[in-house]
């Protein structure tokens, strides 16, 4: 082994290669980029040099700090806060348009109205059975399975909105 330093601009490139993979949703890369942060911040030595925390890796390290030092939730939702702030999830509220986002909303809503029915009458909360019961009405046009994936985009999104769905 070399006592030599890596270049920064290798682990930089390493380390958002690793993090771009993590955002898409590979449960892998993100293991790998945490592995990396590891190696950066206990200086391990590789074949290629000696690895070391770059100002990149101090903004990366930084960003979850902060991410994760906001989570107040329990449970699933701190889970998913989590696993979100450690990038193992990608983030999904990306909506062309404000129009298309107020229609979905609107459209998680009455998910979320069925299950507040649901609560009321003492029954199981699911989602499935709630869009089910949306799409029986037709007014959206779309499928229960539809209904469902758009309620929990918005319930991943919208900040305490899966809290107050669930009455």
């Amino acid at each position: 082994m070399t006592n030599r330093r890596m270049a920064e601009a290798t682990i930089n490139a390493s380390l958002d290669a690793h993090l771009h993979g993590a955002r898409e949703g590979d449960a892998n890369e993100a293991r790998q980029l945490h592995d990396l942060l590891d190696q950066m911040l206990t200086e391990r030595e590789i074949p290629e040099g000696r690895l070391w925390l770059t100002d990149h890796g101090k903004m990366l390290l930084a960003q979850m700090h902060r991410e994760l030092s906001h989570c107040e939730s329990s449970g699933d939702h701190l889970g998913n806060e989590v696993l979100e702030a450690v990038q193992f999830r990608p983030h999904t509220s990306h909506w062309q348009d404000s129009c298309s986002f107020v229609h979905d909303l609107r459209v998680a809503m009455s998910v979320a109205n069925e299950l507040c029915i649901q609560r009321d009458a003492g029954e199981t909360i699911d989602v499935s059975v709630a869009a089910e019961k949306v799409a029986a009405r037709g007014e959206y046009g779309l499928d229960a399975i539809r209904l469902a994936e758009v309620y929990e985009e918005i319930a991943s999104t919208v900040g305490g909105f899966r809290e107050i769905s669930r009455c």
